[in-house]
């Protein structure tokens, strides 16, 4: 087998091979075509043009001596780019030679295999049952979390097909992980601060709002899904000579489902089924803040048990500030008309910094369009932590009608979607939502429990390797964390 050619050697080859033919084209030692010259001058060129080891009229020749390579070779490279025509400078020169086929001509190397980037998406389920694998780390298995482990952990139990800097990524920037660094250089996987009190207050709430029992306030879960018109069941009982279900892989035409409810059942006469205008499945795209409150005024608002909790998510359209707090990218006019709104007295001489660091000391808690909204009509809104769509019954609902929907979606015909997408809203009974509201109380309960249980452990650790020092973002570090890990937590304790 010959020496592979690669890449650049190519594209190399072809720039000589240009040379070559650009010289034979423009050269003035080409033996002239012109039967009208005088014999003497035709033998004369000739004379010259032979005076080379291979004349100049053989550009393939040429190239295949100054390059080493057979004919056969050159041609098949030649065959493999297609250089664009385009206007060359008579005279060779370096600005010449520039203008021979670049990068967008290059080839290839032949048989090589490149690694194509896998895009890894996970919903909010995978995301919840990642967190708990994270945390069965300090409460089941009784030892520190590492990238290491979680990802074999995680491609055993969850099929996750991302390898160490996707799971990093997914841990850091979509579940507010982050690594701690102890002051002996060892790491610790802990989840930021911020997430993991807002999963306490919100739980707190939730917990004394239950204590109270026949005279606690009603809660309704709200939230939004998607679904389209070729949604069906993977799998049917089928032999091969009966009719069977051939399932459309094209998504098809999507609808927005927008609806409330809770352990009394769906919120009556809040449901809200819409077309998407576009294909993509996002409905995020579809909705915003004045469609949202447009919603809650005219169909929910008017229908909602009085003095009830609401429970909502951190979508964008839901939180949407009724007043917007200057930024540090602010206009220095911007933050000095807030202030000066606010009564908050500075100098008209301060600088943009300046101005900014007032605001931070005097900066209120955020108020949202949509919490003044349920407000004023008398009800509590409480957020759910980022990441935790598991603590949202209506999240099992939506599962629950699509089960359904798809179970008689045989034909996947557009026009009789919409009717059964209702006959499956209908086929929600209020047992169906007790169910799932006794889930997301057990599921609360666990997390209460849970939490405090790895707040001990995790602060038992940290003391363990010395005290906690810093945050880290290197991810050679982690490696190092990694490579010398084995103290178990169930250790410590005894200490």
């Amino acid at each position: 087998m010959g020496k592979t050619i690669h890449s650049k050697e190519r594209a190399l080859i072809l720039k000589v091979l240009a040379f070559f033919e650009h010289e034979k084209k423009v050269s003035k030692f080409l033996i002239p075509v012109d039967p009208t010259k005088s014999a003497n001058k035709i033998r004369e060129h000739k004379k010259v043009n032979d005076s080379f080891i291979i004349p100049v009229d053989q550009p393939i020749n040429r190239t295949c001596a100054a390059t080493g390579i057979s004919k056969s070779t050159l041609m098949r490279i030649k065959k493999q780019v297609r250089p664009v025509a385009r206007s060359i400078s008579p005279v060779p020169s370096t600005s010449w030679l520039s203008q021979l086929p670049g990068p967008s001509t290059e080839p290839s190397t032949p048989g090589k295999k490149r690694k194509s980037t896998k895009k890894i998406n996970l919903d909010g389920f995978d995301l919840v049952a990642l967190r708990n694998l994270v945390n069965s780390f300090y409460t089941v298995k009784k030892e520190i979390p590492t990238l290491k482990k979680i990802l074999a952990a995680a491609k055993k139990d969850l099929n996750f097909q991302g390898e160490r800097t996707t799971l990093r990524y997914i841990l850091k920037n979509q579940l507010g992980y982050k690594f701690k660094k102890c002051k002996n250089a060892r790491l610790v996987l802990i989840q930021k601060p911020d997430i993991t009190a807002w999963r306490a207050r919100y739980l707190r709430r939730m917990r004394e709002n239950n204590k109270l029992g026949p005279n606690k306030k009603p809660v309704t879960y709200l939230d939004e899904t998607w679904i389209h018109s070729h949604y069906t069941v993977k799998k049917c009982l089928q032999n091969s000579s009966d009719a069977t279900l051939m399932k459309n892989t094209n998504a098809g035409q999507c609808w927005i489902l927008v609806h409330a409810g809770g352990e009394y059942g769906f919120v009556p006469g809040a449901e809200l089924l819409y077309k998407c205008k576009n294909k993509t499945g996002d409905y995020q795209n579809e909705m915003d803040t004045n469609f949202f409150v447009k919603w809650l005024s005219e169909k929910l608002l008017p229908n909602l048990p009085p003095n009830g909790l609401v429970v909502i998510d951190n979508a964008p359209y839901h939180s949407t500030q009724s007043e917007k707090i200057p930024c540090q990218s602010s206009l220095k006019s911007e933050m000095q008309s807030w202030l000066t709104k606010n009564n908050i007295s500075f100098d008209q001489k301060m600088t943009k910094p300046e101005l900014y660091h007032i605001i931070r000391l005097n900066k209120p808690e955020k108020k949202y369009v949509v919490d003044d909204l349920l407000r004023e009509h008398g009800h509590e809104v409480v957020r759910l932590p980022p990441y935790h769509c598991d603590l949202n019954p209506i999240e099992y609902i939506w599962n629950l009608i699509k089960q359904r929907l798809a179970d008689k979606n045989i034909d996947q015909s557009e026009k009789l979607f919409e009717q059964w997408t209702r006959e499956a809203i209908k086929s929600i009974t209020v047992e169906d939502w007790k169910k799932e509201v006794d889930h997301i109380q057990r599921l609360e309960e666990e997390y209460w429990v849970k939490d405090r249980l790895q707040e001990h452990q995790e602060r038992q650790f940290i003391k363990h390797l010395g005290g906690e020092e810093s945050s880290s973002d290197s991810e050679s570090e982690e490696e190092e964390y990694e490579s010398d890990m084995s103290v178990k937590i169930e250790e410590l304790s005894d200490d």
